[in-house]
């Protein structure tokens, strides 16, 4: 093969791109540069010196093409040197340019590459004879083929890896914020610089989880869903274990009530929401309310279903359920029997609950229980015989009964001394 620079003289077709590289660096990456990549607005987003960034990302890929194909045989498997992923993860931590940004200037830079070495095979310093010039572009193109389509691969992996690294480290720091903030060990003024949260708002807290692992890609689309449509001044969001989340949106009004007593949960996926409260105080005392909302609704049942367990909804069996014997006390002298844990007592209850919800209206309780209004008459019936007095809607005691019962059951049921491990004989 015939190059016309002297230096050259002896390069075999394998080393010719390597050999034009080397001569012409300078002049091909300017032309780059100014020519195709110039067209690429992204990879020139808030920076300092876009050219001068660019030109030395530009750089450092033209040097590693011509160090790749030297370390690689003639139509050997192509790899990359290792200052290749340390480039991108050094890009990766800035987030300038974006991954498909680079993508896509691999693909200007592999078309601009092909053209340039065309011309320089026909003319200038670097042509060959015609008939030397088919072997060469095929070996060329192969090479370049090669090396971006491994660089482009790379990249996406070295670039993901350092993200998700990055993303990591910040979910860990802002949790120990949070954490911090919640103990008392960090300030507010503190967190909210770190954490870029105004504490100065109404905040309402809620407490998210799931029960297998494999829902956690699900609980970020409701937990997304939600805050669409509640449409928070702010959201943060910290993770709580593997299964947990633990958030804050700041609201002005009781349009997040509506959204979440009205969104249905999927399967597998639940949520317990705190009170409004106000300031840093509020952002630890509706955190608060959420833990116990999920308290009192994992022992009620109350999680168990498809919908959310708001604070204000279980706080009379919150409050009452502190002393636990006492209110299982108190729930077996107003209710008796009806306290009792077998089926029909457990039915007669949740009737007994609708009922007084519905302020005693058999039509509207019958809708809700989806049964015959005479259904529920006649229920209501059993239940003040048990009783031994009427039903009355306007009883505090009743409704504070009624709502702790699922709790007094717990704790009969916790107090029940174990099997001595005998059975009786079956007859």
């Amino acid at each position: 093969m015939t190059i016309d620079r002297q230096d050259e003289a002896q390069s075999a077709p394998s080393d010719w791109v390597a050999c034009w590289l080397d001569a012409e660096l300078d002049s091909v990456l300017d032309s780059l540069v100014d020519g195709e990549l110039a067209e690429l607005s992204e990879l020139a987003v808030a920076r300092h010196d876009p050219r001068g960034e660019i030109k030395h990302s530009v750089r450092v890929h033209l040097i590693a093409l011509a160090d790749s194909i030297r370390r690689s045989p003639q139509g050997g498997e192509m790899s990359l040197p290792a200052f290749i992923s340390r480039h991108t993860r050094s890009l990766a931590r800035q987030d300038l340019p974006s991954l498909p940004a680079l993508l896509r200037a691999f693909e200007t830079i592999h078309a601009g590459l092909w053209r340039r070495i065309v011309a320089a095979l026909r003319d200038g310093p670097f042509r060959i004879a015609r008939e030397q010039r088919a072997e060469v572009l095929e070996l060329a193109s192969s090479q370049l083929f090669s090396y971006f389509q491994l660089a482009s691969e790379e990249t996406a992996s070295a670039y993901a890896a350092e993200r998700a690294l990055l993303e990591r480290r910040a979910t860990s720091q802002r949790s120990a914020v949070v954490t911090g903030l919640l103990n008392g060990s960090v300030s507010p003024s503190d967190a909210e610089q770190a954490l870029g949260y105004d504490f100065n708002a109404t905040h309402v807290a809620y407490v998210a989880w799931v029960d297998e692992l494999s829902d956690l890609d699900r609980l970020d689309s409701v937990l997304a869903t939600l805050s669409e449509h509640i449409r928070p001044h702010q959201h943060l969001s910290v993770s709580a274990g593997e299964r947990t989340q633990f958030g804050w949106m700041t609201c002005h009004d009781n349009r997040w009530l509506e959204v979440v007593r009205g969104y249905q949960l999927p399967g597998g996926i639940h949520c317990a929401w705190g009170s409004p409260q106000q300031g840093a105080d509020g952002f630890r005392t509706t955190h608060g309310d959420a833990l116990e909302a999920r308290r009192v609704g994992e022992a009620t049942g109350g999680t168990g279903g498809d919908h959310a367990v708001v604070f204000d909804d279980v706080a009379i069996a919150s409050l009452a359920s502190r002393d636990l014997p006492s209110a299982s006390s108190f729930v077996h002298r107003q209710l008796g029997r009806l306290a009792g844990t077998d089926e029909s007592a457990v039915r007669l209850l949740e009737t007994l609950r609708v009922y007084l919800d519905e302020l005693a209206s058999p039509t509207r309780t019958s809708r809700r229980l989806h049964v015959h209004p005479n259904t529920v008459v006649k229920r209501v019936e059993r239940i003040e015989a048990m009783l031994g007095r009427r039903v009355d809607p306007a009883s505090l005691a009743l409704r504070v009964a009624v709502e702790l019962a699922p709790l007094a059951r717990l704790h009969v049921q916790s107090t029940v001394p174990p099997s001595n491990g005998t059975t009786a004989p079956v007859r």
